[in-house]
């Protein structure tokens, strides 16, 4: 399984120009940048639908403020919601 973030979009475009031109199966390309199948699906996907923009796509974690923590668990405990 692959680590979140760890090809950049330009090393992205490369390894789906590696499959484009038939170097090997997407599972063997997969295998190779350990990655999975189904990720390199996606980043083929996106770089169909937004081009080397949607290879630079970073999937982040949200961090919240304790403020706003602390006020969802009010709005929480009071039953308005």
């Amino acid at each position: 399984m692959s680590k979140i973030n760890e090809y950049c979009g330009e090393d992205k475009l490369a390894i789906l120009k590696e499959y484009e031109a038939g170097w090997g199966s997407r599972s063997e390309i997969a295998c190779k940048y350990n990655i999975n199948v189904s990720t390199l699906k996606e980043w083929r996907r996106r770089y169909e639908l937004y081009g080397v923009e949607g290879l630079a796509f970073r999937a982040e974690n949200k961090s919240y403020s304790m403020e706003l923590k602390l006020q969802a668990v009010q709005d929480y405990l009071s039953g308005k919601y």
